[in-house]
């Protein structure tokens, strides 16, 4: 369907994926502004952003942004008066010059219930601190992050498996459906209305709050953390920037990603296995083990540095229970 406006969807992550296959559903997008390519893999070969991909694939009109005086420019040639911008994990704050030039404004699809989670990572933010739902808000932006008009929002709850991918999806889709809701209102309604619509509905600072900047080294499990925080990271760190120990392999420190871990119910202990130590693997039903300050868990898939992913009996078939240990571990 074509919307009242010319549509200008700004993204770059797998979350803008999601969020476009679901509001395609219903609208036309004229242009996608995405990130260029980038360097990847051991070979450092040059690849397209995700977001150019799908747009190669479905056929609609991208523009690859590299700074923002050159974007600016190309704009020239817009009447924006007949165009309303998208953005969606788009990996860039857009300046106070471009957003004046959208008359009919700049949506927003961010992946919380605002003014809660405002920042780069609400996804993963909300899987550590164990919240009990999330959900999606619609905003207008203006010029600070996350800080605009609520225009739409609706809460999805948690059942407290969700991966950080499987949950990028389900709020992405989510936030198309809800963007697609939020055009056909929009179209309904005259300026003054849409600027009452603003005033209206301006956040509570008070109550904000916001996430951080990840780093590698927040994937570092170590035994200071008990078992569920340990499924929380390696749910809500996954696949970047990926959860990892370190561990001293026949004399070589190690980086050793782990991805899947399971507790050993109380009943399922050997006695035995009292004897083993906080920090100390063990082999059990062919798979590795560690013990944790709280519990004994199985590893079920790992990666050993500069090594293929595989699950842990494929790892015990090459390495010996006395060939590593955890090092660095607190």
């Amino acid at each position: 369907m074509k919307s009242k406006y010319n549509l200008m969807f700004f993204g770059s992550s797998n979350f803008s994926i999601y969020v476009l296959k679901s509001l395609l559903k219903k609208y036309k997008v004229d242009l996608i502004v995405t990130l260029p390519a980038k360097p990847a893999g051991r070979k450092l070969k040059l690849e397209l952003n995700i977001v150019t991909k799908f747009a190669l694939k479905e056929k609609i009109p991208f523009f690859e942004l590299t700074d923002w005086t050159t974007f600016k420019n190309y704009l020239n040639s817009f009447d924006l008066d007949k165009w309303l911008g998208i953005i969606a994990g788009f990996g860039k704050i857009i300046p106070p010059e471009i957003i004046k030039l959208f008359t009919n404004g700049i949506l927003n699809v961010h992946p919380s219930l605002l003014p809660k989670y405002r920042g780069p990572n609400p996804i993963r933010e909300v899987i550590l601190n164990n919240e009990e739902k999330t959900g999606i808000t619609i905003i207008f932006i203006d010029e600070l992050v996350d800080h605009g008009p609520i225009i739409k929002q609706k809460s999805y709850y948690l059942t407290g498996d969700e991966t950080y991918e499987t949950l990028e999806e389900k709020l992405g889709l989510l936030g198309g459906k809800l963007l697609s809701e939020v055009i056909t209102d929009l179209s309904t309604l005259t300026k003054e209305e849409i600027e009452k619509l603003k005033k209206d509905n301006k956040q509570n600072d008070k109550v904000a709050t916001y996430t951080r900047r990840i780093t590698k080294e927040d994937g570092h499990l170590t035994l200071k953390d008990d078992y569920d925080t340990w499924q929380r990271k390696i749910r809500a760190l996954n696949p970047w920037p990926s959860t990892f120990i370190y561990i001293n392999l026949r004399g070589s420190k190690k980086i050793l990603k782990i991805f899947s871990i399971e507790k050993l119910n109380k009943n399922e202990i050997p006695k035995d296995f009292e004897k083993i130590k906080i920090g100390q693997f063990f082999q059990f039903r062919n798979k590795l083990g560690l013990r944790l300050k709280d519990a004994f868990i199985l590893i079920n898939w790992l990666q050993l540095q500069d090594r293929k992913k595989m699950n842990s009996s494929e790892f015990l078939n090459g390495y010996h229970l006395s060939d590593f240990y955890l090092e660095n571990s607190y």
